[in-house]
């Protein structure tokens, strides 16, 4: 019984450390590695545990991690140490590292959470080299370098939003979109990439699809303020005036000091106002006692509605104006007209269009 007992905790052992002690194609190559430094010959017997029988591939993650973290790394082949990070993780993620180690205060203990630090740690590398390329106006190579990282950590959304961008400012922008697209195929819960698909689309008036993007990065977004500051104008613009002022008195609840957005709400219902003065003080100059009741009510009310769009944009305007720091020649000068159309329904439209009621007979009230 007791002998049961010892070959018990002996296979329970080679289970958590895989082929660390027994496998001698593992055994060598980390004896090339660290003692020969002989990265060649390391190299070599390390893909001759990826298989040996004796190694246990289907639970072994230490080969691949020992290729990937001390061959393949040092010799910068990193679409080989991707690959190898990649079957580590997948062949056993919870296998007891050898040479545990901490990133900053965090143990790291496991396969897993070793493949997570490195990947984080050279990503970040490869990737600051790559902005630091773009500010030095060398693209290409930065370029190259970005899909090493995309190689490296593939979730990341700062690899495609930066392809993306360098697209973008190429005017390639089919080619900046499907940089998006690819992105999202990685990581679909990235906000970023989400916000920056709507963009693409709101600059190529598709506004449909622009709204439905930006709905998806708010949906994952840490900070949604800025994105619905964009989406309250694809309202406007879509013309789904209640939903942009949904979207205004979600804003302005959450940013309550915020001279800008007063102001742009202040644009919001300005458009709201101009597009049914337009048409409506057309329509006054043929309406007569004779246009029937239905248009005459029908046409007071859009005055009356006019009216208090512009109001509530004249509101915003001066509630812009009392936040802002220094004085604005376009705040004021919003707030001008609003002053003047509400005048001019006041005092000629609304008794015009009383008086023409009265003499059809029709009751406005």
């Amino acid at each position: 019984m007791k002998k049961l007992l010892i070959i018990l905790l002996i296979n329970s052992l080679f289970l958590l450390t895989g082929c660390a002690s027994t496998c001698m194609e593992y055994r060598s190559a980390t004896t090339a590695a660290r003692s020969e430094k002989n990265l060649k010959r390391a190299e070599e017997w390390g893909l001759k545990a990826l298989d040996s029988p004796e190694c246990n591939p289907s639970m072994d993650g230490q080969a691949p991690y020992f290729l990937a973290t001390e061959v393949y790394l040092n010799q910068k082949k990193y679409k080989e140490m991707a690959e190898m990070l990649t079957l580590a993780a997948d062949r056993n993620p919870d296998q007891l590292l050898e040479n545990p180690f901490k990133l900053g205060d965090t143990p790291v203990k496991t396969i897993g959470e070793g493949v997570q630090a490195y990947r984080d740690q050279e990503w970040a590398k490869i990737y600051n080299h790559a902005v630091e390329l773009i500010q030095k106006e060398k693209v290409e190579k930065a370029k190259e370098q970005i899909e090493i990282a995309v190689l490296l950590h593939p979730s990341k959304s700062e690899n495609y939003s930066t392809l993306a961008a360098i697209h973008m400012q190429n005017n390639d922008i089919e080619m900046a979109l499907e940089i998006v697209e690819r992105g999202l195929a990685a990581n679909n819960e990235s906000s970023i990439l989400y916000q920056l698909k709507a963009d693409i689309f709101s600059q190529s008036g598709e506004y449909l699809k622009a709204k439905e993007s930006y709905l998806k990065s708010i949906e994952y977004a840490d900070d949604p303020g800025p994105i619905r500051r964009k989406l309250l104008f694809i309202y406007i613009d879509l013309g789904e005036n209640q939903k942009a002022i949904d979207e205004s008195n979600i804003l302005l609840d959450s940013y309550p000091n915020d001279p800008d957005l007063y102001y742009n709400v202040g644009v919001l219902y300005q458009r709201l106002t101009l597009e049914i003065f337009d048409p409506a003080r057309d329509e006054f100059l043929e309406t007569t006692a004779e246009s029937g009741a239905e248009s005459i009510t029908k046409l007071y009310h859009n005055f009356k509605t006019t009216r208090q769009y512009a109001y509530n944009s004249r509101d915003y305007f001066l509630q812009a104006s009392d936040l802002e720091l220094e004085g604005n020649l376009s705040t004021k000068d919003a707030v001008g007209e609003m002053k003047k159309l509400m005048k001019q329904i006041d005092d000629l439209f609304i008794p015009s269009l009383r008086e023409t009621a009265r003499e059809a007979g029709v009751d406005l009230d």
